[in-house]
């Protein structure tokens, strides 16, 4: 259990690692203009706020396990990476993107999966 743990936290670390560069910090790309405009005037800020939790809950499914400390780290960052997908499945349902929708109900799964597996199944 704990080999299929950390594979799927290093699934979802690097699926959370190219979307904060692919969705938050370049905005220059066409399908990125046209969310920022279905979104309006505050989506500047989502899509840096989405990407630096991105980033930060990738480091926090990996770290603490190969360092050593906090391991409780792990459940947490899975569990705000299962809020941010709910969030994802929001905004992409809204919007009518619906191949999106499945790549977050798929990364929202894995999240719960770790997060329950971290908490009770095989915690560090």
């Amino acid at each position: 259990m704990n080999l299929a743990l950390w594979v799927v936290q290093a699934i979802l670390s690097i699926k959370l690692i190219t979307a904060a560069f692919s969705h938050g910090f370049p905005q220059s790309k066409p399908e990125m203009q046209q969310a920022i405009e279905k979104i309006g005037t505050g989506a500047r800020f989502w899509h840096v706020l989405v990407a630096t939790l991105c980033i930060l809950t990738a480091a926090g499914l990996i770290l603490p396990g190969l360092l050593g400390f906090w391991p409780q780290i792990t459940a947490w960052a899975a569990g705000v990476v299962a809020l941010m997908m709910l969030g994802s499945i929001y905004f992409h349902v809204r919007f009518r993107d619906k191949p999106m929708i499945f790549v977050s109900v798929i990364l929202f799964i894995f999240a719960v999966f770790i997060a329950y597996g971290r908490l009770v199944l095989y915690p560090f």
